[in-house]
C-alpha cells in the first residue's frame, strides 16, 4: 500500500495587535452654557434676597410706594430685565420651531430651566423674608397681613427673580442664533438667504422685547 503522505497542520500567525486611535476625538460643534451662575452674580442675588427682602419690601410688594426720585430708575432697571427676558423667551420658543434642532439648542434648554429654577428657588427665599418684614410693619396682626398676603408676596418674588434670572440668558441667544444658521446651511433644509431666518427671528424677538420693556416702563414711571 502507498503510504499516506501527512500533511502538516498549518501553522497560525499571531494576529497583529490592532493599532487604536489615541488622538482624542474632535470636540462636537455645539455650544456650551453655564448650568449655574457665576460665584459673582450668585452673591449679588443673595445680596438682593437678604436687603431687598428687609429693605425694599414694601416697595417690592406695592412698587405705589416707590418715591417719585427713585421711580424713574427702577423702572429703567425693570425695562431693561423685562425686555432681556422677553426677548430670551421669544428667541428660543421660534427657533425651536425651525426644522434643525443642533445640541447648542437642547443645551441652551437646560441652561435655561436650570437658570429658571435658581431664580424660583431665590424667589421663594425672598417672599418668605418679605412675609415676614410686612408682617411685623402690620403690628403682627393677622387681620392686616394674613396668609394670602404671604402667598401674594411669595409669588411676586418668584416672578421676580425668575424674570432676573432669564434676563440673564440674553445673550446666549445671539450664540444660539448663529449656531442655528449654521445647522441650517449644513443640513441643506434652507438653502440661500432663508438660511439666515433664525437672524430675523433674534430681530423679531428683540423687537418684542423692546415693546415688553417699554410698557412695563409706562406702568412704573407713571
Amino acid at each position: 500500500m502507498a503510504r499516506q503522505k501527512r500533511t502538516r497542520p498549518a501553522t497560525r500567525r499571531p494576529a497583529l495587535p490592532v493599532q487604536r486611535d489615541e488622538r482624542p476625538a474632535a470636540p462636537e460643534r455645539t455650544t456650551l452654557f453655564r448650568s449655574s451662575p457665576a460665584a459673582l452674580v450668585m452673591a449679588a442675588l443673595m445680596a438682593v434676597v437678604v436687603l431687598g427682602g428687609h429693605l425694599a419690601a414694601r416697595y417690592i410688594d406695592d412698587p405705589g410706594l416707590i418715591p417719585r426720585p427713585w421711580r424713574v430708575v427702577v423702572a429703567a432697571v425693570a425695562a431693561v430685565v423685562v425686555f432681556l427676558a422677553v426677548s430670551t423667551l421669544t428667541q428660543l420658543t421660534t427657533v425651536l420651531m425651525l426644522p434643525v434642532t443642533p445640541p447648542s439648542t437642547r443645551s441652551f434648554l437646560t441652561h435655561i430651566g436650570e437658570f429658571s429654577a435658581v431664580g424660583a428657588i431665590l424667589g421663594t427665599a425672598l417672599g418668605f423674608r418679605m412675609g415676614e418684614h410686612l408682617f411685623v410693619e402690620a403690628g403682627r396682626d393677622p387681620a392686616r397681613y394674613g396668609f394670602p398676603d404671604l402667598l401674594g408676596a411669595i409669588s411676586d418674588a418668584i416672578t421676580l427673580m425668575t424674570l432676573l434670572m432669564v434676563a440673564l440668558c440674553w445673550a446666549r441667544s445671539a450664540i444660539l442664533a448663529r449656531e442655528m444658521v449654521r445647522a441650517l446651511r449644513e443640513s441643506g433644509r434652507l438653502r440661500g438667504v432663508a438660511a439666515y431666518a433664525p437672524v430675523l427671528l433674534l430681530a423679531v424677538g428683540n423687537y418684542i422685547g423692546v415693546q415688553a420693556g417699554a410698557f412695563a416702563y409706562e406702568l412704573l414711571a407713571r
